[in-house]
């Protein structure tokens, strides 16, 4: 299908810089989220790609062709956005079918690419309905399907499912990604979603106030933040302060032996996630346990979420432990092996 290069991308609303040197590279056939809070700048990046907005400065590259002058309708990009946009007065078939038409296809090869998606977005038996008669979700899907059946090199989603109920959200994301791995076409996907973003990609891309501040793997971005704010992000909520000396993490709430990093006798940030910390309720001496009181906890479903106060501070634990209750002695181990301390 095609790869996608943004090089050094800046964009400017009047003199405000919404985002600064954005530089991001998709593989052909590979499908990456760009995660962020609102207001970040995700929309704005995807408008910049498709050709809706000029960037300030930089590049934009489809299979290594810079497109950053070029017209919208002449990138090979596609946007879906956040809500479906379906012409009103036209029937299912008639808006899939649109692109097409515009583009000068024939009717016989319209009919026969619309067959195709509609049967690939499970719309079978739907083309001749209105769009009032659909459903969120459906209307969603002739949204996709409008979209998939140009062909085209990159297809920009925006929050396509942030307007779906929970179990719609969950079929659509599952429809989508199979699709993607049929066709195998290069996709950016905006959430501000983690669970969505971790869900859907090969790669996530994380913007925070307009910069990138990492680019990798879920499990990357999961569990080797490259910063504070980013473990924030991801529902990090244990950060300890402490000096490396001689491959040991001193801190405040014990010495732990860690992996080499550089940096010895220089004071450094440190994080573990909740479900991480062991906790146990038997309070008997252990010497790598810390003694704690439960100050609150939350059920979760699967998991209870406890605030626990220890000597040195608080730590928030993610536990399949129930029945804990405000006032509970317990213990809490920190497997070393979970710390993760910060670069300088």
């Amino acid at each position: 299908m095609g790869a996608l290069s943004l090089k050094n991308l800046t964009i400017h609303y009047g003199r405000q810089p919404v985002v600064a040197d954005f530089d991001l590279d998709i593989r052909d056939g590979e499908m990456v989220s760009l995660l962020g809070p609102s207001g970040a700048g995700k929309t704005t990046i995807l408008k910049v790609v498709a050709g809706l907005l000029a960037p300030t400065r930089g590049a934009i590259l489809i299979d290594g062709q810079a497109v950053t002058d070029l017209p919208p309708e002449k990138r090979d990009a596609v946007m879906i956005f956040q809500k479906p946009l379906l012409f009103p007065f036209m029937n299912v078939q008639q808006n899939i079918a649109f692109g097409l038409k515009m583009r000068g296809d024939s009717g016989d090869r319209r009919a026969r690419a619309v067959a195709h998606i509609l049967a690939l977005t499970r719309l079978d038996g739907l083309g001749r309905r209105k769009v009032h008669e659909l459903s969120g979700g459906q209307q969603q899907r002739v949204a996709l399907a409008r979209a998939l059946v140009l062909e085209p090199a990159i297809l920009l989603m925006d929050e396509p499912l942030s307007n779906l109920d929970a179990n719609l959200r969950q079929e659509m994301r599952e429809l989508i990604l199979g699709i993607q791995s049929e066709l195998g076409i290069t996709t950016l996907f905006v959430t501000h979603d983690q669970a969505e973003a971790l869900m859907m990609s090969q790669r996530v891309a994380l913007l925070l106030e307009g910069r990138l501040r990492q680019v990798g793997s879920p499990r990357e971005l999961y569990h080797r933040p490259a910063d504070p704010d980013v473990a924030r992000f991801f529902g990090g909520d244990n950060f300890i302060q402490g000096r490396m000396r001689d491959g040991v993490f001193e801190t405040d709430f014990g010495p732990f032996p860690v992996e080499a990093v550089s940096g010895n006798g220089h004071r450094r940030t440190a994080t573990i996630r909740p479900e991480d910390i062991q906790l146990v309720t038997d309070t008997g001496d252990q010497p790598d346990h810390l003694p704690g009181t439960v100050k609150r906890t939350r059920f979760e479903g699967m998991a209870t979420r406890a605030w626990v106060s220890c000597p040195s501070g608080e730590l928030v634990v993610l536990t399949p432990r129930s029945g804990l209750s405000a006032g509970q002695a317990v213990q809490l181990r920190l497997p070393p092996e979970k710390i993760r301390i910060f670069p300088d």
